[in-house]
């Protein structure tokens, strides 16, 4: 739909993209002198209330999930009985523009674009919920400070994992799906695993994959080793490899793995990031637990030995 001039206090700059269920549109918020993205449902698709209940929660979900590396979600509203969301800007573009540009990335800075990528798919995971159509122009590149930052972005094929029984309909693209999703079924973060994967095959090779269509998901096999196609080391092949392989049950068993894998095969790269949200996934060995916390755990345990020792002797005298 083409969306007014004017939503609120926002002014319609361009429209910046159109797909089968919604458009994407640059607003400037002239109060606070700032670009943001607006997100409306296709007219065709506005009537249907299964799909406005989809569109309405892949907002929920962006909102919730409050990272950096996944789009913001500022506002939701309603115009001529047509659904839309504010969001955050990306005025630099998606991945898939940089591989337009460049036709492929370099060990380094793919470190660092998956890395990003793996930190807002780490936070999606960790609320319950699967991307499902991971891919180079659903990762949006936003400037932070002198550099770019990753926001992964359309969620609207993304679900909670636990109402994903629920979904009976394929959803993804074919040369970033993982094979589990031709069926429709069954699906779990493996699955994102293997799209990012994808992703950093192609970022690093300057090639997909694998072609071909959905159904062609049901032979696939491994493609190319990277460090055949580019100077690579050995050890990306079995990292890359790895995430995608055909059987899940083969693949990296979560996001952090794969990205922590991607990292260790260039260990002098100047942009590394622990992939897990704050309090998720981590667990501090007895090793790491920090001195104070040592401290205060001994004071803790001295005083109730202290309390029992003394409620002992009174409960002696009473007795004599």
């Amino acid at each position: 739909m083409s969306l007014p001039v004017r939503l609120g206090r926002l002014t319609q700059v361009e429209r910046l993209g159109v797909g089968g269920f919604a458009s994407v549109w640059l607003y400037r918020d002239d109060e606070l002198q700032s670009d943001v993205a607006v997100k409306a449902l296709a007219d065709n698709w506005a009537q249907r209330l299964d799909i406005r209940d989809r569109f309405l929660q892949e907002a929920r979900i962006l909102r919730r999930a409050d990272s950096d590396y996944v789009v913001r979600v500022y506002d939701v509203g309603e115009v001529d009985g047509t659904p839309y969301f504010v969001m955050s800007y990306a005025d630099r573009g998606t991945v898939a523009h940089l591989l337009e540009r460049e036709r492929s990335i370099s060990l380094e800075r793919t470190v660092s674009l998956v890395s990003q990528a793996g930190a807002g798919l780490n936070v999606l995971h960790a609320q319950g919920s699967i991307h499902r159509d991971i891919k180079p122009a659903n990762l949006l590149l936003r400037t932070d400070g002198p550099g770019t930052r990753v926001m992964v972005a359309d969620l609207g094929v993304a679900k909670a994992m636990l109402h994903a029984s629920g979904l009976t309909h394929v959803v993804g693209t074919p040369a970033y799906m993982a094979p589990e999703q031709a069926t429709g079924g069954g699906v779990d973060e493996r699955a994102d695993v293997f799209a990012l994967a994808a992703v950093s095959y192609q970022l690093l090779t300057g090639e997909v994959a694998h072609h071909g269509t959905i159904a062609d998901l049901a032979d696939l096999r491994l493609p190319t080793p990277p460090s055949e196609l580019a100077d690579l080391p050995g050890e990306l092949d079995d990292v890359i490899l790895r995430g995608l392989a055909p059987d899940r049950e083969e693949r990296w068993p979560d996001v952090r793995s794969f990205v922590d894998a991607v990292q260790a095969t260039a260990p002098n790269s100047a942009h590394t990031l622990l992939v897990s949200p704050p309090g998720q996934w981590r667990r501090t060995t007895r090793d790491e637990e920090p001195a104070g916390s040592r401290v205060l755990i001994g004071l803790i345990c001295a005083a109730v030995f202290v309390a029992c020792f003394v409620g002992a002797l009174v409960v002696t005298q009473q007795l004599r």
